[in-house]
């Protein structure tokens, strides 16, 4: 089977997740053309945030019905125009809107990539697969987030949403070339109410969500951590969250290994990985270089917990993928607000090392989970 495809969704989710990152390092520039204080324009990450959530639970499970290559199209078609709504905006709350706009988008479109990857890569090869689509993250982190701050220094912050733009233009060019059909001959309407009572859903989504809280609960406060504690600058911060995005990347190289693992084995695995790394990081964390070094091995079982979370939840029930893999999506950005909220108080506490701690905790409850769950029969369809 060709690899195009997969090459194709990875450049998706690189383009899609780097519209959900960029604002970020580029708040200070936007606050400066548009007004208001840059705590300001986190609402409009705030807006893309919730309105993410709410289009994976409720439009998500269109794809189950007209096929994820059509829900990832009309995806793909509604954040370009969210891009370009967001190139023009000339106030504060016509960003919000923007961005709002632009969750709905991505809510369709990370559900669709998640259910068409294991399809269109090799048999047998399903967990290798997903696990090079993740990968793009790995770009939007390391390229979107990264080339963001100095391209909105050097041609202002309209032009990193312009380079998106373009970028997924060339998503959509691609798209019409490149056959991501899948089989539908089981389609079914299916809803979040349906596919809540999928066997081993609510197991599922548990282990995404600690996986989740704990990586936003302690990633959230990575650069504050950095400026208060070690006294250093945002290029230091930079630096780790590189090292965090090389190791996520280089995980793809050992997915084809991960593969031949039981299920039980990868999880607990993954997990009990992530948990020790929590556990030195809160123990190390004070010291630069042993950050770095952690944020590296960080990355590296980051990539191996979420691949095995997406496969698992992928291969629940094949007719309704859209549906399960939208509840996933909810669940991710829900602690995206939920993680830092949560850990605000125990950062004001006891720093990164409690944020850490916390973390720990977290993975070590999934690691329970995953090594507790039943290995999967086929799934239906």
């Amino acid at each position: 089977m060709s690899s195009r495809p997969i090459i194709l969704l990875t450049a998706a989710i690189a383009v899609v997740g780097a519209n959900s990152m960029v604002l970020a390092p580029i708040t200070g520039a936007v606050s400066r053309d548009l007004g208001g204080d840059p705590a300001d324009i986190v609402q409009a990450a705030a807006a893309y945030g919730v309105t993410t959530a709410i289009s994976a639970i409720f439009l998500a499970p269109r794809a189950d019905v007209i096929g994820p290559h059509k829900a990832l199209y009309q995806a793909v078609i509604l954040l370009l125009i969210s891009m370009l709504a967001s190139v023009v905006s000339p106030t504060l709350w016509a960003l919000i809107a923007a961005q709002a706009f632009s969750g709905i988008g991505a809510g369709m479109a990370i559900p669709a990539i998640y259910t068409l990857a294991p399809q269109l890569g090799p048999k047998g090869q399903e967990k290798r697969s997903m696990g090079l689509v993740l990968s793009g993250w790995t770009l939007a982190l390391v390229g979107g987030v990264a080339a963001s701050g100095f391209l909105a220094e050097w041609a202002g912050w309209r032009s990193v949403y312009m380079v998106l733009a373009v970028a997924l233009v060339g998503v959509f060019i691609a798209m019409h070339r490149i056959d991501l059909t899948v089989d539908m001959s089981e389609a079914r309407a299916t809803s979040p109410l349906t596919a809540l009572k999928v066997t081993g859903i609510w197991r599922g989504l548990f282990a995404a969500g600690m996986l989740m809280l704990g990586f936003y609960g302690t990633y959230a406060f990575i650069g504050a951590h950095v400026h208060d504690a070690l006294g250093l600058g945002t290029d230091s911060a930079a630096v780790v969250t590189l090292f965090y995005g090389t190791g996520f990347g280089l995980a793809a190289l050992i997915d084809k290994y991960v593969d031949r693992l039981p299920q039980r084995m990868a999880g607990g695995l993954a997990f009990g990985g992530l948990t020790l790394v929590y556990l030195a990081q809160s123990v190390y964390g004070a010291a630069y270089v042993a950050l770095i070094a952690t944020a590296l091995i960080w990355g590296i079982v980051q990539h191996l917990a979420l691949n095995f979370v997406v496969s698992r939840l992928a291969g629940l029930d094949a007719s309704q993928r859209g549906a399960v893999l939208g509840l996933n999506s909810a669940v991710t950005y829900l602690a995206v607000t939920g993680g830092a909220l949560a850990f605000r108080p125990a950062y004001e506490a006891g720093g990164l090392a409690l944020c850490s701690l916390l973390s720990a905790c977290c993975a070590a409850a999934a690691v329970v989970e995953s090594v507790t769950a039943s290995d999967p029969a086929p799934a239906p369809g």
